[in-house]
């Protein structure tokens, strides 16, 4: 039996397909990961390039950054150039005093950031269904921020407790909210979308290798961990809570791109070209799964 839908002669068995995919709405969820966040983009851009039509973005700390200017229909390569010609290192020196007692950062220069793209923009402006998540400390939950003003709800996902001032609201206090959903796969599905991306990073190095105890590798390995510095220490810890906690985040996604960042730190801006194609490199890999289960050629 054939049917004729939208002008074309469908046999009965590319119905099903063409009812399911025909319906199908496209989410992608971007985890935290300050620095290593910037990955994300190199991710957005292979999605572009095979004309992926995403319709619903959710980020948490450095992937509600990006997908709040992803979706408010920023092209990417302006965020990358962004990136690459900023002077970080100008930005971090000039971050680092706080006058506040709640964090050892002002926001200052992360302001100047929010000015340029996302001006006074709430999310009634963004082309793509835009949520972003922070965890209340008061209240002791999860928030889901998606609607007012896009700045605010920005700021509270990446206000690492310490680090950044937290944002207060009439009733709590909200900060980063990888403390509770560092991938947000769940809250991507407060919008309307039926299959979920997932861009996660990997805190496994590109060239990682194991080592046996006793080894001289090890023992060179125990060495350089006697040498390790006090921001060393905080990546590892950060990645330790962080890839632990995104491990059940990661089962509601259709599809896991991870983009490895061993390599780079937590604050390490000035090497964003280097971690945007570290993205590229996940997301390319990846091309062969999503071409099968989006039933693309």
């Amino acid at each position: 039996m054939n049917f004729i839908i939208d002008g074309f002669l469908l046999h009965k068995k590319k119905l099903y397909n063409y009812v399911m995919f025909s319906k199908r709405k496209i989410g992608i969820a971007l985890s935290g990961g300050a620095a290593r966040g910037i990955s994300h983009i190199g991710v957005l851009q292979v999605l572009d390039e095979l004309g992926i039509e995403i319709s619903a973005v959710s980020g948490t700390s450095m992937g509600a950054i990006v997908g709040a200017v992803y979706s408010l229909g920023y092209d990417l390569k302006e965020i990358e150039d962004y990136i690459k010609h900023t002077d970080w290192r100008n930005f971090l020196l000039f971050s680092v005093i706080a006058l506040s007692r709640s964090g050892i950062l002002n926001n200052h220069k992360v302001e100047d950031v929010f000015k340029k793209f996302f001006k006074d923009k709430t999310f009634a402006d963004c082309k793509k269904q835009f949520c972003c998540v922070a965890a209340d400390i008061i209240n002791n939950e999860k928030v889901v921020l998606k609607s007012g003003n896009i700045t605010d709800a920005v700021r509270a996902s990446i206000s690492v407790p310490g680090i950044f001032s937290p944002v207060y609201t009439d009733s709590g206090l909200l900060v980063d909210g990888g403390l509770m959903e560092p991938l947000p796969t769940e809250a991507i599905s407060e919008l309307d979308c039926n299959f979920i991306i997932a861009s996660s990073i990997s805190f496994e190095n590109d060239d990682s290798i194991s080592l046996k105890k006793g080894s001289p590798a090890a023992k060179k390995s125990a060495n350089d961990i006697k040498k390790m510095s006090i921001q060393s220490i905080i990546d590892k810890s950060m990645n330790l809570v962080q890839a632990e906690l995104t491990k059940s985040y990661l089962k509601k996604a259709d599809i896991v791109i991870e983009p490895k960042i061993g390599d780079f730190g937590f604050f390490d801006f000035t090497r964003g070209a280097d971690i945007i194609e570290a993205g590229r490199k996940a997301a390319i890999k990846k091309i062969p799964e999503i071409k099968k289960k989006l039933k693309i050629k």
